[in-house]
C-alpha cells in the first residue's frame, strides 16, 4: 500500500552520525505519521538516543535531510525544535526542585498568562486544569516539586508538553519510575494525545508496554533502522529476535545445581518507622533471594536499612553469625556486603568521573600504593579488568560515565563491587532500564556470583526475574513479609496475589 505523503509527520533520512571510535548513526530513515504511537526499540547503544537528541536539536548530524511536513528543514538547536513543537521527556527529569509545581508546568511560557506581569490566581489555574489531565489533581500547584514522588514528578514533566503546542512528544522510558496506577494512567493522556493528531515516540526496553500502547515499532540495532513493523504484525520473540539479531533461544538459562553454604545474612525483627515492621529473614552463601513487592511496599527501605544508609528502630543485623551494628556505608563494605542502589545516576555513579575513577570508588586501600598514594597503574588495570569481564561497550577506559549507555553503565556499578568480591550482593532493580541483550548478561552473572558462593539479594519489579533466577522468594506488603516461595511455588500468580492481598 502506497504512503500517504499528506499523514506523514516527519521524514528522517539517511540521517548519520559519527563519534570519535563509534558509529552511532548510519543511514538512518524513518518517516513519522500524523497521530500515530511510535516505538523505539533496540540494546543500549543501539542509536536510540542519539537519533532522539538529533530530532531535539541536541545533535548535529554529520549527513542526511531532515522533512517537516514535506518541508526540507534544519533543527538546529532545542529552543528550535520546541518552537518547531517537539518537546522531550528524557529520562533524567529537567525540573526545578525547589520551585512550585505551577512555575514547573509554564517555565517556559510564564509571560503567557499575562504579557507584562505573571498572574498567579491565573496561573495557578490553568496549572490545575493541566494536573488533572495528567492524573495529578491531588497535587496542589503551590506544592515544592521536590515533595513529590519520582512518578508524579514524571506525569509533572508530561504536563508540560501539553502546555506547548507540541506536534510530536518523545518519551524516553517514561514508565521506568512509574507505578501502575499511574502508567495506565499516562497511556490514557497518550491515547488522547494520539485523538488530537499529537504523534509520539515512545522509548522503551518494556516490550509489553510496546505492544500495548504503540501502534507501529522501529527497531534499531547498532546504529541502524532495521526495520519499522505495525505491533499487531509482529510478536514478542520476533521483536527480540530483531532486537538482537540472533534468536534468543532462553532469556533466564537454567543454572547448575547450587548447594546453600553458610548463613551469611540474617536480619532480625527489623522496625523503621512508618516503613518496616518487624521484618526478619536469612541469606546463605550460594542463595539468590528475591524481594518482591509493589512501589512502596518497603523492599527499598530494607536494603537500604542493612546496607548502613538509613537508620533503624528496632531489630538486628547478623553478619557471618556475629551481631553487628551498621552505622554507614563503609562499614557495610568492610563486612563484605555490596549494593547496587536501584538510582545508579545520583547513587551509583560519579557521572562527570571516568570508568577508571568509578571502578576505584570503593577500592581505594587496595588500589593503594603501600605508601598509600593511590596507584593510577592499579587503578587502570582494575578498570581494564573490569572492561574485559563485563564486556562494557567503550573506546576508552578513560572515557566520562555520562556517555556510555545504560546498560555499560549498570555495567560498571557491578565492576567497582566485583573487584572487591563481596560474600553478599544486594542488587536493587539491576536490570532497570537496561535491554534485553544486557539483561541476559546480568542474569548470566547473577548465576555466577552465587555458583562461586556469594549470597545475593535481588529486588526487582519484573515478575519474570523473581520467577525465573530466585531460588527463594519472600514477598513484602506494606512493611512486612506476607509470604515466602521455594521451587514449584514460585510463580508469577502466588507473587502478585501475596504482593497485593488478593
Amino acid at each position: 500500500m502506497k504512503e500517504n505523503k499528506s499523514d506523514i509527520l516527519f521524514e528522517f533520512t539517511q540521517i548519520s552520525k559519527r563519534y570519535p571510535g563509534v558509529q552511532a548513526l548510519q543511514d538512518v530513515s524513518i518517516t513519522i505519521h500524523k497521530g500515530e504511537v511510535r516505538a523505539l526499540v533496540g540494546e543500549n547503544g543501539a542509536g536510540k538516543s542519539t537519533f532522539v537528541n538529533v530530532v531535539g536539536g541536541v545533535v548535529k548530524p554529520d549527513s542526511g535531510e531532515i522533512y517537516l511536513e514535506g518541508e526540507k528543514i534544519k533543527i538546529n538547536s532545542p529552543k528550535h525544535a520546541d518552537e518547531l513543537g517537539i518537546s522531550i521527556v528524557h529520562q533524567e527529569l529537567s525540573l526545578f526542585p525547589n520551585m512550585d509545581v505551577a512555575s514547573n508546568l509554564f517555565i517556559n511560557n510564564l509571560g503567557e498568562a499575562n504579557p507584562v506581569f505573571v498572574n498567579d490566581q491565573q496561573l495557578r489555574s490553568r496549572a490545575k486544569e493541566i494536573l488533572n489531565k495528567v492524573g495529578l489533581s491531588h497535587v496542589s500547584p503551590t506544592r515544592k516539586v521536590a515533595s513529590l514522588q519520582p512518578g508524579e514528578q514524571q506525569l509533572l514533566e508530561i504536563g508540560r508538553c501539553l502546555v506547548k503546542n507540541a506536534r510530536l512528544i518523545i518519551l524516553d522510558e517514561p514508565t521506568s519510575s512509574l507505578a501502575d496506577k499511574e502508567i495506565q494512567t499516562l497511556f490514557g493522556i497518550m491515547r488522547e494525545l494520539k485523538k488530537r493528531g499529537i504523534s509520539i515516540v515512545f522509548v522503551s526496553h518494556r516490550l509489553d508496554e510496546v505492544f500495548e500502547i504503540c501502534d507501529r515499532v522501529t527497531v534499531f540495532r547498532d546504529g541502524r533502522h532495521i526495520k519499522t513493523v505495525n505491533t499487531g504484525d509482529i510478536n514478542n520473540s520476533e521483536l527480540v529476535r530483531l532486537i538482537l539479531g540472533r534468536q534468543m533461544k532462553e532469556m533466564y538459562q537454567e543454572g547448575n545445581t547450587v548447594e546453600f553454604g553458610e548463613e551469611l545474612l540474617k536480619v532480625k525483627s527489623l522496625w523503621q518507622k512508618g516503613k518496616l515492621r518487624g521484618v526478619s529473614f536469612s541469606l546463605r552463601r550460594g542463595e539468590i533471594l528475591g524481594i518482591a513487592g509493589l512501589l512502596g511496599s518497603g523492599r527499598t527501605e530494607l536494603v537500604r536499612a542493612i546496607f548502613g544508609l538509613d537508620k533503624f528502630q528496632e531489630g538486628e543485623i547478623w553478619v557471618k553469625g556475629s551481631k553487628k551494628q551498621i552505622r554507614h556505608p563503609g562499614q557495610a563494605i568492610k563486612l563484605g556486603i555490596g549494593y547496587i542502589t536501584e538510582d545508579r545516576h545520583k547513587e551509583g555513579l560519579v557521572l562527570e568521573k571516568s570508568i577508571v575513577d568509578n571502578i576505584a570508588v570503593v577500592n581505594l586501600k587496595r588500589l593503594a600504593s603501600r605508601l598509600g598514594w593511590m596507584s593510577p597503574k592499579k587503578e587502570i588495570e582494575a578498570a581494564k579488568r573490569q572492561k574485559e569481564n563485563l564486556n562494557i561497550v567503550t573506546p576508552s577506559v578513560f572515557r566520562k560515565v555520562k556517555y556510555l549507555s545504560g546498560g555499560n553503565q549498570q555495567k560498571v556499578v557491578l565492576g567497582k563491587w566485583l573487584e572487591i568480591s563481596p560474600d553478599i550482593y544486594i542488587l536493587d532493580e539491576p536490570t532497570r532500564g537496561i535491554d534485553v541483550g544486557a539483561k541476559a548478561e546480568f542474569y548470566k552473572l547473577i548465576r555466577q556470583l552465587a555458583k562461586e558462593g556469594a549470597g545475593v539479594v535481588l529486588i526487582s519489579s519484573e515478575l519474570p526475574e523473581i520467577v525465573n533466577i530466585c531460588h527463594r522468594v519472600l514477598v513484602l506488603r506494606n512493611g512486612e513479609f506476607m509470604a515466602e516461595y521455594k521451587d514449584s511455588q514460585i510463580n508469577a500468580e502466588n507473587i502478585l496475589l501475596a504482593a497485593t492481598g488478593g
